[in-house]
């Protein structure tokens, strides 16, 4: 576009310059260079559909991330019957990205969890999911370079996750109870968590444990004990997950939006998705996915850069910097996905839209 006619708003108390040629976001993610400050068109209306709110996609927003990949988009089940199967929540959709960092295990899966560690040390996995807060220690001084002193840890609670199976520890442990210091012989598993911390778990530590990954040469063992499996959803997308299968959310973030969340999820479909992380231009910001879509059509902001203040901008600056920090997480997480009608100020029949 060589030349734009702009019109000037009012936000936040500076003046900012859009552009009156109103576009698609396609059109827009082609031609900008993100992030780029935009606001629905003044001609467009998005009418919400029951259960959602359109209050955040009638304010400025900034186009922060472009993303496409593959999600799986499911309903929550409220109960299974033999008969009649799975009986769904008439909600909005819950979205799933391939990089959701959630553990699913299928619902007609009926293997057991190991319910002690020493049966998760037996098998000695490469990972398992610890699915409950569970007691191990973690050590807070190192045994001195004479080894006159032992290593002092100290009793904490693990949070749910996975776990990366290290050694067997057989020994004394000395570690504080009550503000005393007390030293018994153990049989612990030693394990590193997500985030690198090494964390011993006492073999008879009970619990809720999953395998994740095993070591080869396992699979014996594995088929006596008949021990059960969980997968996150990009490994199930890659194996062939397919509709109408049922899986069942163990460990993960759910969606922050209220949907009637269950845990339980149906499958009902999978597709090919083109998307741009958004949020809103405001002291208060908050993100939200927009479909690249046909419609609605925005505007974009000429001067958000330059308004007065210059680079100083203190919204714009609080929105990035919000954004630097949350965007990639909001990325892979759990969302609702709810329908909007466009609806033009000058017609009388609306145009319908499932973005």
């Amino acid at each position: 576009m060589t030349e734009e006619k702009v019109a000037t708003g009012r936000l936040a108390d500076q003046d900012i310059q859009w552009s009156e040629a109103a576009q698609p976001l396609r059109q827009i993610l082609s031609e900008s260079k993100l992030p780029v400050v935009v606001k629905l068109w003044t001609e467009n209306q998005l009418r919400a559909h029951p259960g959602a709110s359109s209050s955040d996609i009638h304010q400025p927003l900034v186009l922060y991330r472009e993303v496409e990949g593959r999600k799986v988009y499911a309903k929550n089940v409220t109960s299974v019957d033999v008969l009649t199967g799975a009986i769904c929540r008439e909600d909005p959709v819950v979205v799933m990205p391939a990089g959701y960092k959630g553990w699913f295990r299928l619902i007609d899966d009926l293997d057991k969890p190991m319910s002690t560690i020493s049966h998760v040390a037996r098998i000695m996995p490469v990972r398992f999911l610890c699915c409950k807060p569970t007691i191990g220690f973690f050590e807070i001084e190192k045994p001195s370079r004479t080894g006159a002193t032992d290593g002092l840890f100290e009793q904490v609670e693990a949070k749910p996750g996975v776990f990366m199976v290290k050694n067997i520890y057989e020994d004394f442990v000395r570690y504080t109870e009550k503000k005393k210091i007390v030293k018994r012989i153990m049989r612990c598993l030693v394990c590193v968590s997500e985030i690198g911390v090494e964390i011993m778990f006492p073999f008879e530590t009970e619990g809720t444990f999953y395998l994740v990954e095993t070591r080869k040469g396992a699979s014996k063992k594995l088929n006596a004990d008949k021990v059960g499996y969980v997968y996150n959803i990009g490994d199930m997308i890659e194996a062939g997950l397919g509709k109408n299968v049922i899986i069942s959310l163990l460990c993960g973030k759910p969606p922050s939006k209220p949907c009637g969340f269950t845990n339980v999820l149906k499958i009902c479909d999978l597709i090919k998705d083109h998307t741009v992380i958004a949020c809103t231009y405001s002291d208060s910001p908050r993100m939200l996915e927009l479909p690249v879509a046909p419609n609605p059509l925005f505007v974009k902001a000429l001067n958000v850069s330059n308004v007065p203040g210059g680079s100083t901008n203190s919204t714009y600056a609080t929105v990035l910097k919000f954004l630097s920090k949350n965007a990639e997480e909001y990325t892979h997480d759990l969302k609702v996905r709810y329908n909007y009608s466009v609806e033009s100020v000058e017609q009388e029949h609306p145009k319908k839209d499932n973005s």
